[in-house]
């Protein structure tokens, strides 16, 4: 029997939760399904609002969470993130390719004051307002001046 390689790559990269004894919670708490309203935000102060998905879950072997969020026709983007104890108590590594716009971010990721804060030096990414069946998740880049520059937010809900 000859399977195909996207199920094996898709079976090898796909865990069905934690690996015993690593805490996954910051972000497992999003494992499932999601819908989105993605606004995305223009220099010249317009916008433009798409609905889109994002599914996350386990993956490496239970040793860390992945995702996957889909804006038809702009962009498939994936992130892998897991927990580094030694970046700091409680920091996470995150790695997000999105192939459609050709980018890669990488950010340390830590929980501050009920919000994660994902921060990639001149880009900052922040899940909020995060109950079990909504959150709100933003896209902010640094302008040259210091200031933040918002370039797009979600608003998230759990698919039943």
């Amino acid at each position: 029997m000859v399977i195909k390689s996207s199920v094996a790559v898709a079976a090898a990269f796909v865990a069905d939760g934690p690996a015993d004894g690593v805490d996954l919670s910051l972000f497992g708490q999003f494992a499932g399904s999601w819908v989105l309203d993605c606004t995305e935000y223009d220099l010249d102060g317009s916008s433009t609002v798409r609905r889109g998905e994002w599914h996350f879950g386990y993956a490496l072997g239970g040793r860390a969470t992945t995702d996957v969020w889909i804006l038809p026709g702009v962009e498939h983007g994936v992130s892998v993130r897991f927990p580094d104890p030694a970046a700091g108590a409680g920091v996470w590594r995150s790695t997000w390719v999105g192939p459609g716009r050709r980018r890669t971010h990488t950010f340390l990721a830590s929980l501050i004051e009920e919000q994660i804060v994902l921060d990639g030096g001149d880009l900052r990414w922040t899940f909020s307002d995060i109950e079990a069946d909504e959150f709100r998740w933003r896209n902010e880049a640094q302008q040259p001046d210091g200031t933040w520059r918002l370039q797009q937010t979600f608003r998230v809900w759990r698919l039943a």
